[in-house]
Protein backbone atom coordinates (compact mmCIF):
# COMPACT_ATOMS: atom_id res chain seq x y z
CA UNK A 1 0.00 0.00 0.00
CA UNK A 2 2.85 2.31 0.92
CA UNK A 3 4.61 1.96 -2.39
CA UNK A 4 1.50 2.18 -4.45
CA UNK A 5 0.62 5.62 -2.51
CA UNK A 6 4.37 6.78 -3.41
CA UNK A 7 4.30 5.90 -7.09
CA UNK A 8 1.12 7.41 -7.31
CA UNK A 9 2.37 10.10 -5.93
CA UNK A 10 5.81 10.66 -8.17
CA UNK A 11 3.18 10.27 -11.26
CA UNK A 12 1.07 13.07 -9.65
CA UNK A 13 3.94 14.98 -9.27
CA UNK A 14 5.90 14.64 -13.29
CA UNK A 15 1.77 15.54 -14.48
CA UNK A 16 1.74 18.54 -12.71
CA UNK A 17 5.35 19.69 -13.86
CA UNK A 18 4.80 19.04 -17.39
CA UNK A 19 1.09 20.82 -16.71
CA UNK A 20 2.84 24.08 -15.49
CA UNK A 21 5.40 23.77 -18.49
CA UNK A 22 2.76 23.56 -21.44
CA UNK A 23 0.45 25.61 -19.24
CA UNK A 24 3.00 28.79 -19.31
CA UNK A 25 3.19 27.93 -23.00
CA UNK A 26 0.05 28.01 -23.75
CA UNK A 27 -0.99 31.20 -21.75
CA UNK A 28 1.94 33.10 -24.01
CA UNK A 29 0.78 32.17 -27.60
CA UNK A 30 -2.30 33.85 -28.64
CA UNK A 31 -3.08 31.13 -31.37
CA UNK A 32 -1.93 27.66 -32.41
CA UNK A 33 0.81 28.17 -35.81
CA UNK A 34 2.96 25.72 -35.65
CA UNK A 35 3.14 22.30 -34.87
CA UNK A 36 4.94 22.73 -31.87
CA UNK A 37 2.27 25.12 -30.56
CA UNK A 38 -0.27 22.20 -31.46
CA UNK A 39 1.92 19.57 -29.52
CA UNK A 40 1.85 21.87 -26.80
CA UNK A 41 -1.25 21.64 -26.49
CA UNK A 42 -1.95 17.77 -26.95
CA UNK A 43 0.82 17.77 -24.20
CA UNK A 44 -0.76 19.66 -21.95
CA UNK A 45 -4.40 17.79 -22.23
CA UNK A 46 -2.93 14.57 -22.13
CA UNK A 47 -1.51 15.75 -18.69
CA UNK A 48 -4.19 17.01 -17.57
CA UNK A 49 -6.35 13.82 -16.90
CA UNK A 50 -3.97 11.60 -15.36
CA UNK A 51 -3.41 14.58 -13.09
CA UNK A 52 -7.19 14.95 -12.32
CA UNK A 53 -7.22 11.45 -11.68
CA UNK A 54 -4.27 10.68 -9.81
CA UNK A 55 -5.47 14.07 -7.85
CA UNK A 56 -8.57 12.47 -6.64
CA UNK A 57 -7.15 9.22 -5.85
CA UNK A 58 -4.71 10.56 -3.40
CA UNK A 59 -7.02 12.77 -1.72
CA UNK A 60 -9.73 9.87 -1.12
CA UNK A 61 -6.99 8.12 0.48
CA UNK A 62 -6.22 11.09 2.32
CA UNK A 63 -9.86 11.60 3.72
CA UNK A 64 -10.31 8.17 4.23
CA UNK A 65 -6.72 7.89 6.58
CA UNK A 66 -8.14 10.85 8.39
CA UNK A 67 -11.43 9.33 8.94
CA UNK A 68 -9.99 6.33 9.98
CA UNK A 69 -7.39 8.03 12.33
CA UNK A 70 -10.17 9.74 14.10
CA UNK A 71 -12.32 6.51 14.64
CA UNK A 72 -8.89 5.27 16.52
CA UNK A 73 -8.52 8.37 18.47
CA UNK A 74 -12.49 8.02 19.64
CA UNK A 75 -12.44 4.06 20.16
CA UNK A 76 -9.33 4.84 22.04
CA UNK A 77 -10.89 7.50 24.73
CA UNK A 78 -13.72 5.31 24.87
CA UNK A 79 -11.31 2.41 26.15
CA UNK A 80 -9.82 4.66 28.20
CA UNK A 81 -13.37 6.34 30.31
CA UNK A 82 -14.42 2.75 30.47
Amino acid sequence: MYKKNIKLVFILLIASIILIFSGKHLLVISEVNTLFDGLMVMIFFLSLFPFLSLFSIILNTILCLKQIIKIYKDSRIVIVQL
